[in-house]
């Protein structure tokens, strides 16, 4: 197909770093609230980094198809939650920050007469929606229950040591 324009590359590039970043982020974040038990909360965790995954690779796809170069060696600082209220204050930030960035890449790409492209950032855009949405609703839980009582409920029956 012919070559997307330069700088709908970079547009692709730039969601591609973050994504990647978004996916090494909730990997080790899932890891962590396993390590400390809270499972639950962990495997919400691992299921959004391969979501997150998932996407680079719709990104990547999408960028060869057009005969784009795909940058995965460029990540953005990874921040890493010391306590798991942290950990998804952190995520609900990200989330923000992806639509705040996939929005003002899919009106760059309709500026520039890319459709096709745009619409794949709409989609990522509901998707990270959704993403931040799940974050606020666990965020407002622990406002209301505290929480100590949240984090219990992540526990799993079997993760007690014995």
């Amino acid at each position: 197909m012919q070559p997307l324009s330069p700088r709908v590359v970079e547009l692709l590039n730039s969601a591609l770093t973050f994504e990647l970043t978004a996916t090494n982020t909730y990997f080790l974040h899932a890891r962590m609230l396993q390590n400390w038990g809270f499972s639950r909360l962990g495997k919400v965790f691992y299921d959004l980094s391969i979501d997150e995954m998932k996407d680079a690779d719709a990104l990547i796809q999408r960028l060869l198809m057009f005969d784009g170069h795909p940058n995965v060696q460029k990540l953005n600082p990874i921040t890493v939650g010391e306590s798991a209220d942290e950990i998804l204050r952190l995520a609900l930030d990200s989330e923000k920050a992806a639509v705040a960035q996939f929005n003002a890449s899919a009106q760059e790409c309709h500026d520039l007469g890319d459709h096709g492209t745009a619409s794949v950032f709409e989609a990522m855009v509901r998707e990270e929606e959704e993403h931040a949405d799940w974050f606020e609703s666990q965020l407002d839980a622990i406002e209301r229950v505290g929480l100590q009582q949240y984090l219990a409920r992540q526990l799993e029956p079997g993760d007690a040591p014995g």
